[in-house]
């Protein structure tokens, strides 16, 4: 298990330009498209609080908007979903090792290298039908419940979010097969 101190260390500094190599540029890559991803699900936040509050006020002066509850949870959708990737970053997940912590260090980077395999594998596969029922949803024409409007953005959004925690899974399975877990 991490140091939790490590995890208050910014990213800058745990990816360092120094450590270039197909490793390194991949790590890059990996920073960049969570951190961004995190800061639209920061903004999505932020709307889903000014929408609740806009239309609290709304409701006492003249009448609430027509789709707040459809709004607000697409953008709880967008928050969730482009936030689970830069998480995996952080190591901010529970991590239950009461079993694998009494094995061997190379049993425990053997176990946490075939989770982490196994996670980006299903999480890519998650990603992979979100865009095939975004699909179907668009060629249905399916449209949402009160404001009536196509909704399969927000499902490829929603695979965008996983698509970077499978990159972060992947990335973070290359180091530990390397042998890198620790060189953050």
């Amino acid at each position: 298990m991490a140091n939790p101190d490590e995890r208050l260390i910014p990213l800058e500094s745990k990816t360092k330009l120094t450590k270039r190599g197909l490793l390194g540029y991949l790590d890059l890559i990996n920073v960049y498209i969570n951190k961004s991803l995190a800061w639209i699900a920061g903004i999505s936040l932020l709307l889903m609080v000014f929408v609740v509050v806009a239309n609290a006020v709304s409701r006492e002066v003249y009448k609430p908007f027509i789709g707040t509850t459809e709004l607000v949870g697409w953008l709880a959708a967008i928050a969730l979903a482009f936030g689970l990737g830069f998480t995996q970053l952080q190591q901010g997940y529970v991590e239950i090792d009461a079993l694998v912590e009494h094995f061997s260090p190379l049993l425990q980077r053997i176990i946490k290298s075939i989770m982490l395999f196994l996670s980006a594998c299903f999480f890519f596969m998650v990603s992979w039908k979100m865009v095939s029922y975004a699909i179907n949803v668009a060629e249905n024409g399916n449209v949402s419940e009160t404001m009536k409007i196509p909704f399969y953005p927000l499902i490829y959004l929603v695979a965008l979010g996983f698509t970077g925690l499978t990159l972060a899974l992947f990335v973070d399975f290359v180091k530990e097969v390397v042998g890198r877990a620790g060189d953050e």
